[in-house]
């Protein structure tokens, strides 16, 4: 029996066009001569649908969608398709099956996550059991996502020895090394069962998640008969052969996997691209400061969109060095996009010279010491700028703040913090490096200057961004510690760091959550990106 794992970008809401889609994969699965196609969770109405499935003329439109399908799908072909059904009054996240024109039956998702990204349980019910559909002599047990996670759970109750291969339907975020847990997810599943996996999972990006795809076949012993490539549409061809009445995939194509960096690179083109043709911008804006973080979204742009999509626009002020400009004009040229030149003087001497004399008269406040009226005055004129351009010219601003600066609350609200997407927000600064040099030697394109240079605002003479925050290449662990693996003061000094650095990180990122949640959406690479994977309260008086 020939399985056709599809791996397709669904679009959430888009229910025609994801339709459509399901069609012609179904129609090349027939062509090539498989017996079951299978989609994933969800694909009729894309992943995460969130609150979408609460409007009740949303799912009629999917019912009458759902209803559609069964008669355009090649007859006879089995067709396990992700969609939400609605019935007696409660929604299922499920898996319908379709042959011979009309729908045979439904599996409902058991486990309902509930964790991270995971929303859930908010507007699904679950399933009361797994399902099994016998076709051609072979017994499918039916998975949406979640289900095969928990091997000793209530979805696997009562499947043991009543199946002959299960098949899980998956909507699977992208985070680094997913793949491999996700390998591992099938590994268990099969040693629970006894019987061979089949795994497929959506494709693409939808507001904060990208989808990386990767489906497999896995025998019942645990080894990996075949592999998708990650990041891309498509259709992965597994042959099962039935022998001494067990079934067992046979070995295909296994797609290598893209190394470390690579994967974290492809994943934010892919977030990017998705965000910008889905929501319909005819192209993106992206400030040009000279400095590392600029150059890696604007060379991410090009690579995502094309030269042709992607605009510049440089704001030096009277702080801003030769150095820096001469690189956010060589980037430029590298990457053959426009860059406008808009100086910043004049408009910081006309605000400079209308907040002097009011802030003069005051005396109900003592100034704050140090300069950050100034500083944060340059950043809000350049977010003032670059949102009027995409005003003038429909274009979205892509920010380039990264998760370091997001973390410790080095940016600025209304500033260099304006804009429609935040593709590298949820990258630490010593990634962007490494994806700065992976990316240069593919072809170089940052200038090598903008890479070794020490980081800086540019916000006041000499300044370093080491000034205000540590070192990099101690900041950035103590963050994964803090933030991502949620580990307590005591822990964080067990690995070794020094205890005033660690408080200080820590007030810092807690102090800053009012920003971060004002912030726009951006890819999530880790796995606890900010946004909707980490939800903190702004007024929080806990300290450790």
């Amino acid at each position: 029996m020939k399985f056709a794992l599809v791996q397709m970008n669904s679009t959430v809401g888009a229910l025609k066009e994801n339709a459509a889609k399901i069609v012609r994969f179904a129609q090349e699965a027939a062509a090539a001569g498989a017996d079951v196609a299978v989609f994933p969770e969800l694909a009729l109405c894309g992943y995460p649908p969130d609150d979408l499935v609460l409007r009740p003329r949303f799912m009629d439109a999917v019912a009458a969608e759902a209803e559609s399908l069964a008669a355009a799908l090649p007859p006879d072909l089995l067709a396990l398709v992700g969609a939400p059904v609605r019935e007696n009054g409660q929604l299922h996240n499920a898996a319908l099956l379709f042959h011979g024109g009309k729908r045979v039956a439904t599996a409902r998702k058991m486990l309902l996550p509930n964790y991270g990204v995971f929303d859930e349980r908010r507007i699904f019910a679950p399933g009361a059991a797994p399902l099994v559909h016998e076709f051609k002599g072979a017994r499918l047990a039916v998975h949406v996502c979640e289900d095969s996670w928990w091997p000793t759970g209530e979805s696997f109750r009562g499947l043991q020895g009543h199946c002959d291969v299960l098949v899980n339907l998956s909507a699977s975020p992208y985070c680094r090394g997913r793949e491999n847990d996700r390998e591992e997810m099938a590994r268990q599943a099969t040693a629970a069962l006894g019987v061979p996996m089949l795994y497929t999972n959506i494709f693409g990006g939808q507001d904060e998640l990208v989808f990386d795809g990767g489906g497999l076949a896995v025998a019942a012993d645990g080894t990996v008969a075949a592999r998708s490539e990650l990041f891309r549409e498509g259709i992965l061809l597994v042959d099962l052969e039935r022998k001494a009445g067990r079934w067992a995939p046979v070995p295909g194509r296994l797609a290598e996997m893209p190394d470390a960096v690579e994967e974290v690179y492809e994943a934010l083109q892919i977030g990017l691209r998705d965000y910008v043709d889905k929501n319909g911008f005819p192209g993106v804006l992206v400030a040009l400061s000279g400095g590392i973080d600029s150059a890696l979204v604007a060379t991410i742009a090009v690579d995502a969109l094309g030269k042709g999509r992607v605009f510049g626009v440089t704001l030096p002020s009277v702080i801003t060095s030769n150095e820096t400009y001469s690189d956010a004009l060589d980037l430029a040229r590298r990457l053959e996009i426009p860059c406008l030149k808009i100086p910043i003087a004049p408009a910081v001497d006309a605000l400079s010279g209308m907040l002097a004399p009011a802030c003069a008269e005051v005396d109900w406040a003592k100034p704050l010491p140090g300069t950050l009226m100034e500083e944060n005055l340059q950043a809000r004129i350049r977010g003032v700028l670059v949102m009027a351009l995409s005003n003038r010219f429909g274009h979205m601003v892509v920010t380039t703040g990264n998760k370091s600066e997001m973390a410790t609350g080095y940016a600025t609200l209304y500033g260099d913090m304006a804009g429609g997407f935040a593709l590298i927000k949820d990258v630490p600064k010593t990634l962007v490096f490494e994806l700065a040099r992976w990316r240069n030697r593919r072809g170089e394109v940052i200038p090598p200057t903008t890479i070794s240079r020490p980081p800086s605002a540019e916000l006041k003479p000499g300044q370093r961004d080491s000034d205000s925050l540590p070192p990099y290449d101690v900041l950035d662990p103590i963050l994964e510690l803090y933030v991502e693996r949620q580990a307590g003061l005591k822990d964080i000094l067990a690995a070794g760091f020094d205890e005033a650095t660690v408080r200080r990180v820590a007030r810092l990122v807690d102090r800053s959550e009012y920003k971060r949640r004002q912030g726009a959406p951006g890819v999530k690479i880790t796995p606890k990106a900010f946004g909707r994977d980490r939800r903190m309260p702004i007024t929080n008086g806990f300290r450790e």
